[in-house]
């Protein structure tokens, strides 16, 4: 499983907080880091922060926001819709020369509902660890 011993592992339905659920199909080690959540295992990483809604803010409002400030580097964005959500994703280019492939890419997912938004960021090194991003990212719902 390759999992850091001295973290907590978390699988499953996650409750991430009152709001917010994902779903993790595999075993992630989990930590508080910056404010964020970062869930990760080999080849993938994910750094979440989650919003609320003070302002009262339509999902529309808020989705021009995000997108008006988004990377102009972005590629394959995906605007889906539900009653209850609007999920955004995007993948961008990075770059850490401290890492064994310094060139590599992220997802960046919102979900953004009437409660607030999460802000999932999915960093992978394989096909494989992007298909699993893609469909963690999707699996994030209001509790």
């Amino acid at each position: 499983m390759n999992l850091h011993p001295d973290y907590p592992i978390v699988t499953g339905s996650y409750q991430m907080t009152d709001e917010w659920t994902v779903v993790l199909p595999e075993h992630f080690n989990r930590r508080i880091e910056d404010g964020s959540l970062v869930l990760w295992k080999p080849e993938l990483t994910f750094w979440i922060a989650i919003w609320g809604n003070d302002g009262g803010e339509s999902t529309d409002d808020r989705l021009t926001s995000i997108l008006e400030t988004a990377s102009a580097l972005r590629s394959d964005q995906q605007i889906e819709r539900t009653a209850e959500l609007v999920r955004l994703t995007y993948e961008l280019p990075e770059e850490d020369a401290s890492r064994p492939k310094a060139a590599y890419r992220s997802i960046s997912g919102y979900v953004i509902s009437a409660v607030g938004h999460v802000q999932i960021s999915a960093y992978f090194d394989t096909p494989n660890a992007r298909t699993l991003g893609y469909k963690v990212i999707h699996s994030v719902q209001n509790a």
